[in-house]
């Protein structure tokens, strides 16, 4: 039996801790609570008497087999023989032994007093629990009779001469009365603990599910904020391509009417040039001296109509991106952001609170 009062066979138990050595802590399989393992090994752990007492009086009583007991004394008297050898009927806890009616008789009326016989069967279960572990491990004969409360432990008469003389001793009957009325309140307590457990666990597992269904919501309003966001996104690029589109007509629109202009005054300006200089290759004077004024007169106003200027720049188009470096600043998110929140106030010391932030 581990100190957690978990009780597992001897082999189960070497085979747990078969990497280990004395002196190493070992961890209960069950409840995780770590013991140490003794110096002389897993064999100085303490038995559980009390499961002990079960299996030997399980055994004694003959709820493990259907077949037929036979009397023991019988068995030692006839030789083995079984034709010769009684049923057993009844059992001694005093002698541990089974027992037919004719061999139970004697037990009853020992001068040294008279033994614990009774019938036996499934009815002697929980009675044999009981006695079978009355007797004293180092006295075999003699019955557990005082409890010391100096040193913890049941005694025979023979070992409060020898070794407890002067403690305080009492009748173990007593004693038991006195251990049963504090694991009464033991078991009050705990039971009363294991209520609270239950209807914690309830509560918990609750809290656990609300906060996986605030999870669960949060990842949805993630999801459909950022396609909120796309559709914003998608919405101002479309507007912005079309603006860049109806940049583009007006511009084209314009560049092709400057430039048919250009080409009017180009053809206007060369027309005049040609005419004026075959008038003055080919004309005759007469010709140039009728012509001269209105000559003179439309070569200033072309000058002064086709003026070249430098006002004239073509359209140039450029992105300016709207600046979102403060959105990102510190890792923060264009969508939100998640908060979490540990609430101490609550029955659950680790309980969640999980806030989605736009």
């Amino acid at each position: 039996m581990l100190p957690c009062v978990h009780s597992f066979c001897l082999k189960c138990l070497q085979g747990h801790c078969k990497d280990k050595v004395a002196g190493t802590d070992v961890a209960c399989p069950v409840c995780r609570r770590r013991f140490q393992i003794p110096d002389t090994g897993l064999e100085a752990l303490p038995h559980n008497f009390f499961v002990q007492n079960v299996i030997e009086a399980r055994e004694a009583s003959g709820q493990k087999t259907e077949k037929v007991l036979f009397c023991e004394v019988c068995a030692v008297e006839n030789d083995a023989v079984e034709d010769e050898i009684s049923p057993a009927t009844m059992y001694c806890a005093d002698c541990n032994q089974k027992l037919c009616k004719s061999c139970s008789r004697p037990h009853r009326v020992w001068r040294g007093g008279a033994h614990h016989v009774s019938p036996l069967g499934s009815e002697l279960y929980v009675e044999l629990i009981q006695q079978h572990g009355s007797f004293c491990d180092r006295h075999k004969d003699e019955r557990l009779k005082l409890y010391c409360h100096d040193c913890d432990v049941t005694v025979c008469l023979m070992c409060f001469a020898a070794d407890h003389n002067g403690h305080k001793c009492s009748d173990v009957g007593k004693a038991a009365d006195e251990f049963k009325k504090l694991f009464d309140s033991d078991i009050s307590s705990i039971s009363s603990r294991i209520e609270d457990l239950h209807t914690t666990v309830a509560q918990v597992d609750s809290e656990n599910n609300k906060f996986f269904s605030e999870v669960a919501r949060c990842g949805s309003l993630v999801q459909q904020r950022g396609e909120m966001m796309n559709q914003i996104t998608k919405k101002h690029v479309t507007q912005l391509l079309q603006e860049l589109q109806t940049i583009t007509t007006n511009g084209m629109k314009e560049a092709s009417n400057g430039l048919d202009e250009l080409k009017l005054a180009l053809i206007t300006l060369e027309s005049f040039k040609i005419y004026l200089t075959e008038l003055m290759a080919k004309g005759s004077s007469c010709d140039i001296t009728r012509s001269a004024k209105a000559m003179r007169c439309r070569a200033r106003e072309l000058l002064q109509t086709y003026v070249i200027t430098c006002d004239y720049r073509v359209p140039r188009a450029s992105f300016t991106p709207m600046n979102i470096d403060e959105l990102t600043t510190d890792g923060q998110n264009l969508i939100g952001r998640i908060t979490i929140e540990t609430d101490n106030s609550g029955i659950h010391p680790n309980q969640l609170i999980i806030s989605y932030t736009f």
